[in-house]
């Protein structure tokens, strides 16, 4: 199994709720027409956060109160005025 690699513009890797891209739960998109000239291309799509456990605890916190249910990139979020 290839490493998740992340790759984007003015990412920063890390979600409004302090965790990495990769605490998050990585969903793959497949692109199945680029198999036969690179293997076929994957992308993770980084969803629910899954630093305090995951299936049944993704996205809540120790406590089991909710704490981030969809990954959002600090570099993309903007600031208030």
């Amino acid at each position: 199994m290839r490493a998740a690699l992340y790759s984007g513009p003015k990412r920063s890797v890390v979600c409004r709720c302090g965790h990495g891209w990769d605490d998050h739960h990585l969903g793959i998109v497949v692109n199945p027409a680029s198999a036969e000239t690179d293997g076929g291309a994957e992308w993770y799509v980084p969803q629910e956060c899954e630093f305090f456990g995951c299936n049944e605890m993704g996205g809540l916190d120790e406590e089991g109160n909710p704490h981030c249910g969809q990954y959002k990139d600090v570099a993309l979020i903007e600031e208030a005025p």
